[in-house]
């Protein structure tokens, strides 16, 4: 039963004279230190996660496209050669297509 008391953190009893609690400060650091240890692995499990989950490719490669996009704004050149103002402008022309006039269109697509 010894080894039981030496585990409890913290030990309070109620007196007629009033509450005596004791604080076991070595008990309370290690839970602490378990704590902190448990939400470490989480984090590093959370980042490893993001890492080869979301984006497979590995950080240095985003770097260089971060990069790269950075150097074309800066430099105001248009990687696209254009076809991103070209695919704009055909935008801006056509005309919204009418609801029932696209449910039309899937229907067709829909059909065998």
């Amino acid at each position: 039963m010894a080894e039981a008391h030496q585990a409890v953190a913290f030990q309070f009893t109620v007196t007629p004279d009033g509450i005596d609690l004791r604080l076991s400060h070595e008990a309370l650091r290690q839970i602490y230190l378990s704590g902190l240890h448990s939400w470490k692995k989480k984090f590093i499990r959370f980042k490893n996660g993001i890492i080869t989950g979301v984006y497979p490719a590995s950080p240095s490669s985003w770097l260089i496209v971060v990069v790269g996009v950075m150097t074309t704004m800066y430099a105001k050149i248009d990687p696209s050669l254009g076809i991103i103002a070209k695919i704009s402008r055909t935008l801006e022309t056509t005309k919204p297509l009418d609801p029932p006039e696209s449910l039309s269109i899937q229907l067709r697509c829909l059909q065998p």
